[in-house]
């Protein structure tokens, strides 16, 4: 049995400072993974996007950094040994990085088997879209990203749908909360997590809440 001492702090108190989308930009970089120059590439830099090409990747691990992640379909996800090929990938990736915005892009069109592995991207565009939607679709990405309610409420939903139970959201929520409102990475407890999102929330605080306190504290 789990009990609570005290108020429980609220997820919509934290107090989110404002910061222009120019900063933003700066602060968080947008990985390619594509086996080809990204076409788009010079185009949002000279809107002040942060892009890193980063070509084809052996693994999903290589884009921990990375908060936001434009994924081609096609003739990446070599490594990985499958049809679906960067479809899979972006699959992967939600998997393991359930808090990441993704982008899926590509100049072909494909079967339904894509389908459900397209469905965890959270925007697809064609390789001809054209620049002007691009730079909206990358600025709500840098938008949700730079958002720790939005952040945390992807991971959350990924660990109800695990199965964890909703004690242990809760109490991982209010650290996640305390880590936040004290810029102190540290705060955040994964104790008792089932081996299964343990690593998950690993990885969350070790690279992408630091990510977050960082641009919550303008820095």
């Amino acid at each position: 049995m789990y009990f609570q001492f005290g108020k429980p702090k609220s997820l919509y108190g934290l107090q989110i400072p404002h910061q222009e989308m120019a900063q933003l930009k700066r602060n968080n970089q947008i990985a390619v993974i594509d086996d080809m120059p990204f076409a788009k590439a010079a185009a949002l830099r000279n809107h002040k996007f942060s892009i890193v090409e980063l070509g084809d990747i052996r693994s999903v691990d290589q884009i921990a950094e990375y908060p936001i992640i434009i994924c081609d379909i096609r003739g990446v996800g070599k490594a990985l040994d499958s049809d679906l090929e960067g479809a899979h990938l972006i699959a992967e990736m939600r998997k393991d990085y359930p808090d990441k915005y993704l982008v899926s892009y590509s100049g072909a069109q494909f079967d339904v088997s894509y389908n459900e592995s397209l469905r965890n991207a959270d925007a697809s565009l064609a390789k001809d879209t054209s620049t002007e939607q691009w730079v909206s679709a990358l600025e709500t990405g840098i938008t949700k990203v730079a958002n720790p309610r939005e952040r945390w409420l992807r991971l959350r939903k990924t660990f109800l749908d695990r199965g964890v139970e909703l004690h242990q959201v809760f109490k991982l929520e209010q650290s996640f909360i305390t880590a936040v409102e004290e810029r102190d990475a540290t705060k955040f407890k994964v104790e008792g997590l089932p081996p299964e999102v343990r690593q998950i929330a690993i990885g969350f605080a070790k690279i992408a809440l630091v990510q977050i306190i960082k641009s919550v504290a303008g820095t």
